[in-house]
């Protein structure tokens, strides 16, 4: 049986995700719950929560997120069931284009379901800390910023998410020149967001990002600019995944992607 997912039921939740993925599923449930943009299920067998799923929706656009099965039940179709119930509902919101990230063991399951590939995502994570000295084109963002802020990520996203930029600029940084947004840093939007239109930019806020240890960040194969960057640091190359989408296509800027915020918004 597929339910809402209730407020009671977020904690033990952190036992479902894989040890590798490295995240607190607790406090990200928390955090969005109630918002109008974010619905949430479980999959529930004997009164016992054994696999979940989330949906974001906007305007025609929806994303499918943290399609978790428990170890001891996967194998039985549990993943491709949950997938097609959260397909349904974006359908019934609207949305005429579904997206989501999908790691190497699920892709097979989406690709049933219709997803098609539109790119991979490499994976590097902090090994040693880089020196930073910081640079004066970069400053923190202020409620001035926000039409550039949306600006420059619906130009790479090709989406509205002026609601989640709204959610975490407050903490964010941005790189400007002669008073023009380049390039903006999120840190509090999921595993933390760059974004940048320009390339020197994009590698000064990767720069200030992975300046702290156990920073991950995962981003298009495309941007030559930010994978050679990791590469000659020495970061430590880590997992794939890929960004896939079922319905209508859309026009976006993968190659302005220097770290995606995040597996339900990537």
């Amino acid at each position: 049986m597929i339910r809402d997912l209730k407020k009671t039921d977020i904690f033990g939740l952190n036992n479902l995700p894989p040890n590798d993925w490295n995240f607190d599923y607790e406090a990200f449930l928390n955090d969005y719950i109630g918002e109008y943009y974010f619905h949430a299920f479980v999959m529930v067998h004997n009164e016992k929560i054994i696999g979940t799923g989330n949906v974001f929706f906007k305007n025609k656009i929806g994303w499918l997120a943290n399609i978790i099965i428990a170890e001891s039940y996967r194998g039985q179709g549990l993943g491709y069931k949950m997938t097609k119930f959260l397909v349904d509902y974006l359908n019934d919101k609207g949305c005429k284009t579904q997206l989501l990230i999908a790691t190497e063991l699920g892709e097979p399951v989406y690709k049933k379901i219709g997803f098609e590939k539109m790119i991979d995502y490499q994976c590097f994570d902090t090994e040693l800390v880089i020196d930073y000295n910081n640079t004066n084109s970069i400053r923190n963002l202020t409620d001035l910023d926000l039409e550039n802020l949306y600006k420059l990520d619906t130009e790479a996203n090709g989406e509205d998410r002026s609601h989640l930029i709204d959610k975490f600029y407050k903490t964010g940084l941005g790189y400007f020149c002669d008073n023009e947004l380049l390039g903006f840093y999120l840190p509090d939007f999921g595993r933390g967001l760059v974004l940048a239109r320009d390339k020197q930019a994009g590698i000064e806020l990767l720069k200030l990002k992975h300046a702290k240890e156990g920073k991950r960040t995962l981003l298009p194969v495309n941007n030559k600019e930010g994978i050679n960057f990791f590469e000659k640091n020495g970061f430590k190359k880590g997992y794939k995944c890929s960004r896939m989408i079922l319905g209508l296509k859309y026009k976006w800027n993968p190659q302005y992607i220097y770290s995606y915020g995040s597996g339900y918004f990537g």
